[in-house]
């Protein structure tokens, strides 16, 4: 505390602040999904696409993960959490062994893939005590000079290299010395453990702090709102992927900021893909169909297209949406950026099928590309079939759970009440001003309610505070009605709702 210049007691007050409530617009996604490279099980926060390239490579890997990043970049997502998808007991890291007469040198990429059998090493003799290294991965060279194999040596070459190479470690084993030269020597045995992946890999688990795999994973962040898992498809059996997506839906309903965003087997027709969402009924995860055609990343003529599920694009949409105009605007009529097409034509007797089975499909319209048509969540409920009346109810519920933790322990008595009233009123009224709730009216979009009969004595007896606090989230118009009427003069158009 400033200005002690004297031993003795200084009494600063302290003020809490009121004004703690707020939305937070930011949208963080999960995805979960096969890549080249990267740790496995381990989630990642990342802010572009060049920093998953740099973390989990390109597009050389059997999944589908890094075309549905690139999406989710491309269609305004600014950051996301990534969990590779691997059998840790099957995956395995490329290695390069250099044997000698009384030890052994060895070489191991930096994280388990097939990817790490390009990595090819050259080492040669600068003199009996110290030599030189250079690691090549498709176009990049590392080099490291002037090596040794003394332990006490500030060049020792397992350190030096461990803290250095963004592609290999290295160890030794037994009693090794100055190596013979090696001339573009691959590593070998690199394995992506892919081949025997299952239910179990993808859904994981989460046993607390630094404890979890698969989408087990993404309970290790509190603010994850959207979680996906385009690679679902490697399973094949229908029913292993319900299960996967059956836990995701779990986990959104077990967080409530979390959304799940389900893709639709491509290979379902229309009656299919409707029996498939009704073993998923939830008011926190939505499904779309069908997959959609973008522009391949690494054709250089524009020309090429890659098929993809549109889980990753819908996401970065609806981050864009989150923070363009608000969580409370729903995240339809968006324009899916690449996206050239579908893999199926819907007829409109077959959109009708899939909205009303509560699927929001893909539309492609001439001259203007492929748009998301539709915003409805897998719920029964009427008050809960729309994506943002649900979430923007569970951001709300956050906002109020984490801006009225001053008041736990505060005397329970009508200042607090007062004060309480006054801070969430305040908040909501807000709200309401930006568009988040219905209503001419601030009492007709909500209400904040704290008074004796809901706090009765015996209640304030045992510590209990119970505030009451009604929404009306605007929901989106869906149909519009033109009438056309003859007039004797010309026609007329008028725009219905």
């Amino acid at each position: 505390m400033d200005n002690m210049v004297v031993p003795g007691i200084y009494v600063q007050e302290q003020q809490y602040n009121l004004n703690s409530l707020k939305i937070d617009n930011r949208c963080l996604s999960g995805f979960a999904g096969i890549t080249e490279c990267g740790p496995i099980n381990t989630p990642v926060k990342i802010r572009s696409f060049d920093e998953y390239l740099k973390i989990f490579g390109g597009f050389d890997t059997a999944g589908i993960l890094p075309c549905s990043i690139y999406n989710y970049f491309r269609c305004g997502g600014k950051e996301c959490v990534i969990v590779r998808i691997a059998d840790e007991k099957t995956a395995a890291c490329a290695t390069l062994k250099i044997k000698q007469k009384h030890g052994q040198i060895e070489f191991n990429a930096c994280t388990p893939g097939h990817w790490g059998n390009y990595i090819s090493a050259s080492i040669w003799k600068e003199s009996e005590k110290y030599f030189s290294i250079s690691l090549t991965y498709r176009g990049k060279t590392e080099n490291f000079i002037h090596l040794s194999c003394d332990k006490d040596d500030e060049r020792y070459f397992v350190t030096y290299i461990n803290s250095h190479s963004s592609l290999c470690r290295s160890s030794i084993k037994g009693i090794v010395r100055t190596p013979e030269p090696v001339f573009m020597q691959n590593f070998s045995l690199g394995n992506d453990g892919i081949a025997e992946l299952t239910v179990g890999n993808y859904i994981g688990y989460y046993n607390g702090l630094n404890d979890y795999a698969g989408i087990g994973c993404f309970e290790s962040f509190d603010d994850i709102s959207l979680i996906a898992v385009p690679d679902i498809f490697w399973l094949k059996k229908q029913e292993d992927m319900q299960t996967v997506q059956k836990s995701l839906v779990a986990q959104a309903e077990r967080f409530p900021n979390r959304f799940a965003i389900l893709d639709i087997p491509q290979n379902l027709d229309i009656i299919e893909a409707s029996g498939w969402v009704k073993k998923m009924t939830s008011s926190f995860a939505a499904a779309y169909y069908p997959f959609i055609d973008i522009t391949d990343p690494l054709d250089k003529t524009g020309i090429g297209t890659i098929r993809v599920p549109p889980s990753g694009a819908v996401c970065g949409c609806i981050a864009a949406t989150d923070g363009e105009k608000g969580i409370f605007c729903a995240p339809a009529n968006c324009l899916i950026e690449g996206a050239v097409g579908l893999s199926n034509s819907l007829t409109i007797g077959e959109q009708e099928i899939l909205y009303t089975s509560k699927i929001n499909f893909l539309k492609y319209f001439p001259g203007r590309g492929v748009k998301i048509w539709g915003a409805k969540t897998l719920s029964c409920e009427k008050e809960w079939e729309q994506i943002n009346v649900r979430r923007t109810f569970s951001r709300v519920c956050k906002a109020l759970k984490e801006g009225t933790q001053w008041a736990v322990f505060e005397p329970n008595d009508k200042n607090l009440r007062k004060r309480l009233v006054r801070q969430v009123y305040g908040f909501l009224l807000n709200l309401w001003h930006d568009g988040y709730f219905a209503g001419s009216t601030p009492e007709q979009g909500f209400y904040v309610r704290c008074d004796e009969e809901i706090n009765p004595p015996e209640n304030i007896d045992a510590g209990i505070l119970t505030f009451e606090v009604g929404l009306a989230i605007i929901h989106p118009a869906e149909f519009f009605r033109i009438i056309l009427t003859a007039e004797k003069d010309g026609a007329s158009v008028y725009l219905q709702e």
